[in-house]
């Protein structure tokens, strides 16, 4: 028996071990270890999550826009590397935190197995009714780590259209033409257009079915040296503007495409300089207006009143 009882005495322990959990001491020390290393790890975590969000987005940055800086939009790059430090160290944190809830427990003594079952059973319940959230905020993490969109740009997400107010990690509020304001969760979005980063206008003039398509595209390589000589349009051309040629042709009118590259986002204030310019043509006669569909209306044969 004495052999048996040796071999399962407890390891020796240092003296200063032994004393202190004489003194009931050893159990809040390890709690305030615990909680130290915790409280540290979190400000690791938290800066190094920071500085390489910070290197990732301004390598993602160059790549996007070819090596050049990005000190015209620094406010937009400064708001999504917040967004997303404050979404990866609140998910760092929670994660170090509960850890160190667990192991606190542990070290008090208490039974974690029912608690831990307990909250296995409300944790999947919670997920299940939270799937929707859950999508919506991966899904808008990916918009702002790609930065897809952001405040101010002109974007059609499917479900609204118009300027981006404000975006957080779970929904945009999108201002419409008409003044609405539309709150669009991230993980409704099945596409996304940013007209915003447009760098092309695309244009149309629509003639008369009997013009000359000869004398329309003349006219139209007119009109391109007429956009590139606006004060409006000019500074806005990054390329010269082109004429495609028929894009289509309809019962009553011809349809010709033209195309001129421009700097990002000021697609429409070229393609309203080319609206006046084309007014303009169709005023002075160098181009004809279509006639427009005629309606055809059928009225049925009047009945015919036998004779006596």
């Amino acid at each position: 028996m004495s052999t048996l009882l040796a071999a399962t005495d407890p390891v020796d322990q240092p003296e200063w071990i032994d004393r202190l959990d004489e003194l009931h001491l050893l159990t809040p020390l390890r709690v305030l270890a615990i909680v130290v290393v915790a409280w540290l790890l979190t400000v690791l975590l938290g800066r190094l999550v920071q500085r390489l969000l910070r290197r990732t987005m301004g390598l993602v940055g160059r790549l996007d826009r070819g090596g050049r800086d990005d000190s015209h939009e620094p406010q937009r790059g400064e708001a999504r590397q917040q967004a997303l430090t404050t979404a990866l160290r609140s998910a760092f944190v929670g994660a170090v935190w509960s850890i160190a809830v667990i192991a606190i427990v542990g070290e008090i003594g208490i039974n974690i197995g029912a608690f831990v079952a307990t909250a296995t059973v409300v944790g999947g319940a919670v997920g299940f009714g939270a799937q929707t959230l859950v999508r919506d905020a991966i899904a808008g993490f990916f918009v702002l780590a790609e930065d897809q969109y952001g405040v101010g740009d002109d974007v059609d997400l499917g479900h609204a259209v118009g300027t981006v107010e404000r975006i957080t990690l779970r929904s945009a509020r999108v201002r419409d033409a008409d003044g609405r304001i539309w709150y669009v969760p991230h993980g409704n979005v099945v596409r996304t257009a940013n007209l915003s980063k447009a760098a092309q206008a695309a244009m149309a003039l629509e003639v008369a079915r009997s013009s000359s398509i000869d004398a329309v595209e003349a006219v139209a390589l007119q009109l391109c040296d007429e956009l590139r000589a606006d004060t409006i349009a000019a500074p806005l051309l990054t390329g010269e503007p082109r004429v495609v040629g028929l894009a289509e042709v309809r019962d009553d009118r011809l349809v010709v495409k033209l195309l001129a590259p421009t700097l990002p986002g000021h697609h429409e204030a070229v393609r309203r300089a080319w609206r006046r310019l084309a007014l303009a043509a169709f005023a002075d006669g160098r181009l004809s207006v279509p006639a427009g569909p005629t309606a055809v209306v059928e009225r049925p044969p009047e009945p015919t009143v036998p004779s006596e």
